[in-house]
């Protein structure tokens, strides 16, 4: 009798098991579907992305003659460029080469890669402040800045995009410099040829490579070590700054040196990269511990400034 109700028992516990494995396996499927394409403010599903095909085309008379001989573009934008980066076929695939690039970029970094080498280094993106922030005044003397950005496999151009996305709209008084932490990236490019850029280009920026992987809160820490500014500023390796951008945080910081701020993050597309500003939200998580963006309460938004005044952030 005994035997019976143990085999009982431990059918019990097997039923049981596979009945929450399915529950879980559905929340959390549902979960990052709900959190992670919905609620993240940027356009376009990489998902989707990566299972369209655009026809290959050969009409080689559109092309850029500078591209026209089949080079991986990786160099800094030519002046001949700016009419191509403008173009609405930014992102077309002429050769095999060309769906080559773009396929390995959705696999290795989940964006268009091929758009973003055709981009360069440097490239106008609209000014999305508010008008009310255009005509606001900060102070001349403000403390300097050492802008730390680690990063771990990451695409040359993004990365070099970012750099010189910093360097084209920060006043040279605030910058202090560009930590680059590189945190044992395998790629062969982000080796020899980012370290002969950054010389070449006689850019302010450091280089420090960690001798093991340690993560991104144990990179900033080692790129905060060899920071020399008065405020640490943390970006990601594959953003893109606005006009004044740095000015409003650093005066917050000069107003209380205990205050960590962050600015509204704007949107760039996955697909396009093209750059659109971002609606006023706060990040925040779900009990499931996935991140998400909540709109910004009205009560926030309700002082004499709208939505130009810095507001404290409350989970």
């Amino acid at each position: 009798m005994g035997g019976i109700r143990f085999h009982y028992f431990c059918y019990g516990c097997l039923f049981s098991s596979l009945i929450w494995t399915f529950l879980l396996f559905i929340y959390f499927n549902l979960n990052w579907e709900k959190y992670t394409q919905n609620n993240v403010p940027f356009q376009g599903n990489p998902g989707v992305a990566q299972n369209f095909q655009p026809p290959i085309t050969h009409i080689q008379k559109w092309f850029p003659e500078f591209l026209q001989q089949g080079e991986k573009f990786m160099k800094p934008v030519h002046k001949e460029f700016k009419k191509f980066e403008e173009s609405q076929d930014l992102g077309r695939i002429f050769n095999e080469a060309d769906q080559e690039i773009r396929d390995i970029g959705y696999k290795k970094y989940a964006f268009n890669l091929l758009i973003s080498n055709r981009l360069g280094y440097h490239r106008d993106i609209p000014d999305t402040r508010d008008p009310r922030c255009k005509e606001k005044k900060y102070p001349i003397n403000l403390p300097s800045a050492s802008i730390i950005i680690c990063f771990y496999n990451e695409a040359l151009s993004t990365l070099l995009r970012t750099i010189h996305s910093i360097l084209d709209r920060t006043p040279v008084h605030l910058l202090r410099e560009i930590i680059l932490v590189d945190d044992r990236s395998d790629f062969i490019e982000l080796k020899d040829e980012l370290e002969q850029y950054i010389a070449n280009n006689h850019l302010n920026v450091k280089l420090i490579r960690n001798v093991m992987r340690e993560g991104l809160i144990r990179s900033r820490i080692v790129g905060s070590s060899h920071a020399t500014g008065d405020v640490l500023v943390f970006i990601d390796s594959h953003c893109e700054v606005n006009e004044m951008w740095l000015q409003p945080l650093l005066a917050l910081i000069k107003e209380d040196r205990h205050t960590v701020v962050c600015p509204l993050i704007d949107i760039i597309n996955a697909d396009t990269l093209s750059y659109t500003s971002s609606p006023l939200v706060k990040g925040g998580f779900n009990w499931g511990l996935h991140f998400k963006w909540d709109p910004v309460p009205a009560s926030l938004l309700n002082g004499p400034n709208g939505a130009t005044e810095p507001f404290k952030y409350e989970p």
